[in-house]
């Protein structure tokens, strides 16, 4: 555990980030501690140091120990971070992502200290900093180098977090179903890529997102963030990362040659070997001309009709299991079972992620 804080300087940083990471106004805060947000205004712009008993109310509230506040701040993250389902999301909840990737990356650098995390092996096809659209039939072909690249053949992918983290990049899971983000990722210059998902999802639109992800870095991530944030540009960028995962995850020559009808029952069957959701796969399916528009709604009604359009048949079960970050989970748990000595108590205190 980190050593006694008397002598230790307050981090007004470490107060908004957590306050920011929580989703916390000032006053929303203040009215959980009960104090005023004046006074927590002067703490945040160091015009005033908290007492030891406030601290502690802080820390409960926030989810946070105590320690937190007087650990050192790092260089922000600088690189362009992309928000999937950023149309929807608030200046609130980008904040709420931002410090918890930031939180991640931080985790991430003390534990390299003692790990050797896999070499990164993540290629980057389109590295300019200016976008200009990628045509689909090139994203489909990148998504096929990429499952070369990796020895994955046409297969269905048995866990698509697990291979991410093989590759090097390094991810987490945390709550966000009340801000509006499904997973957000990031790729400075000279680091891994961090890559923060949602855990309320169903399996198998959660490997879709991942997925998402992993297109981004590999399409986009070099991009210029005056770029990114053009609103004309972003929504090109979802269509040509929605792309890549769908190619990814349903490779034409293995996925398309095993439909064979349209019945709920049998994309059901598909659905038990891929892995991913009815309505991926038939949207899959209607880009590769196997199936027609009409078909492909045809689909969408009778999910609907039986209202599985947001809960699908095999969703919530055990069938289709959902697939947990592993990565930084063990380094933690090997470095509390061989008790390294000053080990900071935020590095494995799992609070940390919590809302």
């Amino acid at each position: 555990m980190e050593a006694s804080n008397r002598f230790s300087k307050f981090i007004p940083d470490r107060l908004i980030e957590a306050r920011e990471a929580r989703g916390f106004t000032l006053t929303d805060l203040a009215n959980i501690v009960e104090i005023s947000h004046q006074a927590i205004s002067k703490y945040e712009k160091e015009k005033a140091t908290p007492n030891h008993d406030t601290l502690e109310k802080l820390s409960d509230a926030l989810h946070v120990p105590v320690t937190y506040f007087y650990k050192s701040y790092p260089k922000k993250v600088d690189g362009v971070i992309y928000f999937r389902s950023m149309a929807m999301a608030t200046r609130k909840s980008k904040n709420i992502h931002l410090h918890k990737i930031s939180w991640i990356k931080e985790i991430h650098k003390y534990l390299e200290q003692y790990f050797n995390f896999p070499k990164l092996n993540v290629p980057q096809f389109i590295t300019r900093q200016e976008y200009y659209p990628t045509p689909f039939e090139e994203i489909d072909q990148i998504a096929m180098e990429v499952r070369k690249l990796w020895n994955l053949g046409n297969g269905s992918i048995s866990n698509v977090v697990l291979l991410l983290e093989k590759a090097g990049i390094i991810v987490s899971r945390a709550p966000s179903s009340s801000y509006k983000i499904d997973a957000c990722s990031i790729w400075e210059p000279d680091e891994r890529p961090y890559v923060l998902l949602s855990n309320d999802k169903t399996s198998s639109r959660s490997r879709f997102d991942i997925a998402h992800e992993l297109g981004h870095l590999i399409l986009h991530s070099k991009l210029k963030k005056s770029e990114f944030n053009k609103k004309e540009n972003y929504k090109l960028i979802e269509k040509e990362d929605h792309r890549f995962a769908s190619a990814f995850l349903l490779p034409a020559p293995s996925f398309g040659s095993e439909i064979v009808s349209t019945s709920i029952e049998h994309f059901i069957s598909l659905k038990k070997r891929w892995k991913v959701s009815i309505q991926a796969m038939a949207y899959r399916a209607n880009s590769l001309g196997i199936l027609s528009e009409h078909q492909h709604i045809y689909i969408r009604k009778k999910l609907a009709k039986n209202n599985q359009l947001i809960k699908e048949p095999l969703d919530g079960g055990n069938e289709l299991p959902f697939e947990e970050p592993s990565a930084l989970k063990q380094a933690i748990e090997a470095l509390v079972n061989h008790k390294i000595k000053n080990m900071p108590c935020w590095i494995y205190w799992q609070g940390i992620f919590s809302t």
